[in-house]
């Protein structure tokens, strides 16, 4: 933020309360120019302020990954240690369970995963004729229907003058745009 820009935001912040929650007002184009330097101002200001949060955050994400490794590490060393034991007390007895106060040890059954390489799943089921176990997304071209149909009365009407179902077309103010340069 430039020192200019301080001045701005300082000038606001100098007045006093009730002149500062009246209600400006601008007259002419020395008021247009008086808005935007404090647009300026204020955008410098919140820049300069998620620069800063975000080199903050981006210090405490480092520190917490790091610290996170080696915490993670340390549950990884303990819990193969466990799987080691588990396995070779299973051996021994295939019911094996253990329990303590501060965990559980124990086997659970898993169903297979099933791997699926996309086209080539869709071209078989295809050649097998097993078309209902293909899904197909449908869902209206949205570019295409604006370029195609016309509007009449705020509904979307095609070439024919038949009315498509399930459009409404709402009629919207210009917006005004405010663009601060710099």
């Amino acid at each position: 933020m430039n020192p200019l820009q301080v001045l701005e935001i300082d000038e606001l912040q100098q007045m006093p309360e009730d002149q500062r929650r009246e209600r400006f007002e601008i007259k002419d184009l020395d008021g247009v120019n008086w808005a935007f330097r404090k647009i300026m101002a204020y955008n410098s200001k919140r820049a300069e302020l998620e620069a800063l949060a975000r080199a903050e955050i981006e210090r405490i994400q480092s520190w917490l990954a790091q610290e996170s490794k080696q915490i993670n590490d340390g549950i990884s060393f303990f819990e193969a240690l466990l799987t080691e034991y588990a396995v070779i007390q299973r051996e021994a007895d295939p019911k094996f369970k253990a329990s303590t106060p501060y965990g559980k040890i124990s086997f659970r059954k898993q169903q297979p995963q099933w791997e699926y390489q996309e086209e080539i799943v869709i071209q078989s089921l295809k050649d097998a004729g097993l078309n209902d176990l293909i899904r197909v997304k449908e869902e209206p071209n949205k570019v295409e229907i604006k370029k195609s149909l016309t509007v009449v009365d705020g509904r979307a009407v095609d070439q024919d003058g038949q009315i498509i179902d399930g459009i409404t077309i709402i009629e919207r103010p210009d917006k005004v745009e405010i663009k601060v340069e710099g």
